[in-house]
């Protein structure tokens, strides 16, 4: 009988592109990955997909996050930092990257698209009516 190869089953790194970069994310630790899901809890009961409060445990768990790391994005946090992309860039990508590794990435793709696709206005006409 043949060994199973695990390697096969391996979480597969995210990839990030920046500009004319490529941040490489491996998968989270075990300890990483509690602080992910702390995480997706709270992101999903602040966009109200949740109705409920977020649980004082899963609190005090992110509180523990140091202020310089992000646990969904490993050392490319730091990298990222250091080329310049703007918070909120990073903010948009750690977001994503915390439902990535939560829920998979067909939810953080969903997910993004709907926070972060620009979306087309009408274009009224703005003069006074009168």
């Amino acid at each position: 009988m043949a060994a199973v190869d695990f390697g096969a089953w391996a979480a597969p790194n995210l990839e990030i592109k920046l500009g004319d970069r490529t941040y490489e994310v491996r998968p989270p630790s075990v300890e990483d990955a509690k602080l992910i899901l702390a995480l997706a809890v709270r992101g999903e009961v602040k966009l109200g997909m949740v109705k409920a409060k977020v649980p004082t445990e899963v609190e005090a768990l992110i509180k523990t996050i140091p202020k310089d790391a992000h646990p969904a994005l490993g050392d490319a946090f730091e990298r990222m930092r250091r080329d310049g992309h703007p918070a909120a860039t990073i903010d948009r990508v750690a977001y994503y990257a915390i439902f990535f590794w939560a829920r998979g990435k067909a939810y953080a793709d969903s997910l993004a698209a709907i926070l972060w696709t620009p979306r087309a206005t009408e274009a009224a006409d703005a003069s006074p009516k009168g």
